[in-house]
């Protein structure tokens, strides 16, 4: 017995060698076929000089004994290796169709970006304002078109045009082929909004940043300060990632039955695919992408979100039911969203920077938002021209639970006109408690 646990870690050993040797391989050739027969000869070396140590008796019977271990941990590693990484899963996720009312601005490097446009409804037209959706790698079209809820069409009745897009990566806009074409980074996403600015033949835009797109939006204002009338962060995520070490409200996540928790586990747990895939990039991102194609990531991700999202895995609202009222996930790009996230998490610290910026910036949070309220305070603590509203009975998706009075604070913010944040804050409490510094914040309370 103990003879047969020796030899079945000796294989055990052999086949994480072959994991190696295809990581190492993949710094020479993208080609599958070639590392998959690199693989299989390092398992085939590793596991005969393991089993040797494992079993290192000289007689012939010993010999062939190993042999026929070496055959059956042969056998069994290719038959595994063919069913967990060589085939992938079928696909589950409906093709996306875009409406005809989606249009396409061809940026750099023939990257198109799909979009969607309100006229303004007015004689006299205003600086054109741009929504810049979350994740990233979450995009708005996709929702919007399923939906029908356009978030800042009320816009153009004040006669600013309104345009929403997916950032590059995600819902109808292109992708990189990561194969051959570098990965998405935050400069990439700054050079396309830019490149929208240059479409609309404006001087200025006004980006409307809700999540990840108002960290987005303020790297834009830092590279391009002169092209920014105002700017609108919604639900913001932070200025600079690595300032917060969790940016999540524990108090935001929803309690879960054992059965659900499992369930979610092994939900978001990645298949064993992406797991090498992940391994393979750190050596070649070509070969790892060769391995890994995007519809295959995006499924397993769109997924996991999903039900994440329904459990209240974070709340995305303020509903006692987390499932209530989300919109469908569709489009998603998983590889846009690690990638650029990636990115940001390595970009020096803008906030020096930021606290010469003279733009006016409107920070908007809901009590319910999952991210913590120190994020959103930090707009208010580094850019000299921002204000800061907290409205009531809305969560990170602000935009689709409180629509109206999401109109009542952005309006007059756009005009230049006070905005009325006294008016979506009752009577401080007697304790300190997060509720009051966010209305100290607001300019309700007097320090």
């Amino acid at each position: 017995m103990k003879q047969n646990a020796l030899r079945v870690l000796a294989l055990l050993g052999a086949t994480v060698m072959a994991v190696a040797a295809w990581i190492l391989a993949a710094h020479l050739t993208s080609v599958f076929v070639l590392l998959a027969l690199v693989a299989l000869c390092s398992f085939l070396l590793f596991g005969a000089l393991f089993l040797r140590f494992a079993d290192p008796g000289p007689d012939l019977a010993t010999g062939r004994g190993r042999l026929v271990w070496l055959a059956v941990g042969a056998v069994v590693y290719m038959g595994t290796a063919h069913m967990a990484v060589g085939r992938a899963p079928s696909p589950t996720l409906e093709e996306l169709q875009a409406h005809e009312s989606v249009e396409m601005w061809e940026v750099a490097d023939g990257v198109q970006i799909a979009y969607l446009h309100k006229p303004a409804t007015t004689e006299t037209t205003e600086i054109p304002v741009v929504m810049v959706h979350g994740g990233p790698g979450i995009p708005a079209l996709p929702p919007i078109q399923a939906t029908g809820v356009r978030p800042l069409d009320f816009l153009a009745d004040q006669g600013h045009p309104v345009y929403y897009y997916d950032q590059r990566g995600s819902g109808f806009s292109s992708r990189h082929d990561l194969r051959q074409e570098p990965s998405y980074t935050v400069a990439h996403h700054v050079a396309d909004l830019e490149a929208i600015r240059e479409h609309l033949g404006v001087d200025r835009i006004i980006p409307v940043g809700h999540g990840w797109g108002a960290t987005l939006a303020v790297q834009y204002l830092l590279e391009h300060p002169e092209r920014v009338e105002r700017l609108v962060a919604l639900a913001p995520e932070p200025l600079w990632y690595p300032a917060f070490d969790e940016m999540v409200n524990p108090a935001a996540r929803a309690r879960l039955t054992e059965v659900q928790a499992s369930a979610l586990a092994l939900l978001e747990r990645p298949p064993l695919r992406l797991v090498i895939g992940r391994l393979t990039a750190w050596a070649s991102q070509a070969a790892a992408h060769s391995l890994v194609e995007d519809w295959e990531a995006d499924q397993w991700w769109t997924q996991a979100t999903a039900e994440a999202w329904s459990l209240g895995q974070p709340n995305m609202t303020c509903s006692t039911d987390p499932a209530r009222g989300l919109p469908p996930l569709a489009g998603l790009g998983f590889f846009a969203h690690t990638y650029a996230l990636a990115d940001a998490l390595s970009l020096p610290d803008p906030r020096p920077a930021l606290s010469e910026a003279e733009t006016p910036v409107l920070a908007v949070r809901g009590l319910c938002d999952f991210i913590r309220w120190e994020v959103a305070y930090e707009y208010v603590q580094v850019l000299p021209g921002a204000q800061y509203v907290s409205l009531p009975a809305g969560g990170h998706l602000i935009w689709l639970e409180q629509q109206e009075l999401l109109e009542r604070v952005i309006s007059p913010f756009l005009a230049g006109e006070t905005v009325p944040l006294s008016y979506y804050h009752p009577p401080a409490p007697s304790v300190q408690t997060e509720d009051e510094l966010e209305r100290r914040l607001s300019g309700h309370l007097e320090i």
